[in-house]
């Protein structure tokens, strides 16, 4: 009886010595797998992106005195946000067990140093603090990436999609747009549209969902009135215009400008005086407009060309004056 007693003791012992390695083990390999970076970088030290894809594609971003540009567009300025949401992903992307590790996966995978979607480098003047490769996709929203510095291959949070090809995509297309409550005056086909010295405290402010202001006009046909909503529409286009993309800095016939459809002289409150000219190609829906400040050419979508144009006709901006009330304007 006590000889089974020791052998089922033993055997209880063994038991448990194999359960708690199993358990180390266990928490061995679950600390192994734990996600964790899969790109490590100092944003405030880079200053320079290089963006490469398929067929040669090629976007770089620089950044020069705090601010990033597309040094291939003349120094174009780069909408900063998306430069955030582009370092916001790399450093939400985090890597667990890895699909493959062996360098003949890479090519499979298309993270390999030819073969890729998407290879982002990130540097420091001529130093590189960074590279990753983005290849293909394995789901919905995932895609087989590989830092450079490693042989492993993880699926990731992402899409080829996020890092956009096309300098266009990250060009600041808010470059050309102005506080409302800045325009002083507008002059178009003959007709100035100034914002009227009457202004209320509300006018005055910045807050450009601010009660509408009020609008008068200089050089008006006889029997007409100024339609002050379509004004105020008008003043609202400008300020808040937003091209396509753009063309560069060279005038080409092309474009339509030594014929504008569309002229317009913004005066700022301070002074500063835009010209817009708004240009059309021959035969197709395409716009070019040119902005006195700026020195390039930009792409303006029809969809955004159009009102402009509508908004800024004298048919558009005019009415006719009913009898009555022209008989009572005459004789105050």
């Amino acid at each position: 009886m006590q000889k089974t007693v020791k052998i089922l003791a033993v055997l209880l012992a063994a038991q448990l010595l194999l359960a708690a390695g199993v358990g180390l083990t266990g928490r061995s390999i679950s600390a192994g797998n734990e996600p964790v970076s899969l790109l490590e970088f100092d944003g405030e030290k880079v200053n320079r992106i290089t963006l490469e894809g398929p067929d040669d594609a090629k976007v770089t971003l620089e950044k020069e005195g705090g601010t990033w540009v597309l040094p291939d567009v003349a120094d174009f300025p780069v909408n900063s946000d998306k430069v955030k949401q582009l370092f916001d992903r790399l450093k939400a992307l985090r890597s667990g067990a890895p699909v493959a590790t062996s360098r003949s996966a890479r090519e499979r995978f298309k993270v390999s140093d030819e073969v890729f979607e998407r290879r982002i480098t990130l540097s420091s003047g001529d130093e590189t603090l960074a590279r990753l490769y983005l290849g293909s996709s394995p789901g919905m929203r995932l895609i087989h990436a590989r830092n450079e510095a490693s042989d492993a291959i993880h699926a990731v949070k992402m899409a080829a999609y996020d890092v956009p090809m096309k300098a266009e995509d990250w060009e600041d297309k808010s470059i050309l747009t102005l506080l409302k409550s800045d325009i002083a005056a507008i002059d178009v086909g003959g007709l100035r549209i100034q914002r009227s010295s009457a202004e209320t405290v509300q006018d005055k402010a910045t807050d450009e969902s601010s009660p509408q202001p009020t609008w008068k006009a200089e050089g008006i046909d006889e029997g007409k009135a100024l339609k002050v909503e379509a004004a105020d529409k008008l003043a609202g286009l400008l300020a808040e215009l937003r091209f396509e993309r753009v063309l560069g800095q060279e005038a080409k016939e092309e474009y339509g400008l030594n014929d504008p459809v569309l002229t317009i002289t913004l005066t700022q409150k301070g002074g500063a005086k835009l010209t817009y000219q708004l240009g059309k190609a021959k035969d197709k829906e395409e716009y070019t407009l040119k902005v006195s400040n700026r020195p390039e050419y930009f792409r303006l979508a029809s969809y955004k060309a159009k009102p402009l144009i509508e908004s800024a006709s004298l048919e558009n901006l005019t009415k006719k004056i009913a009898e009555k009330a022209k008989k009572g304007a005459l004789s105050k």
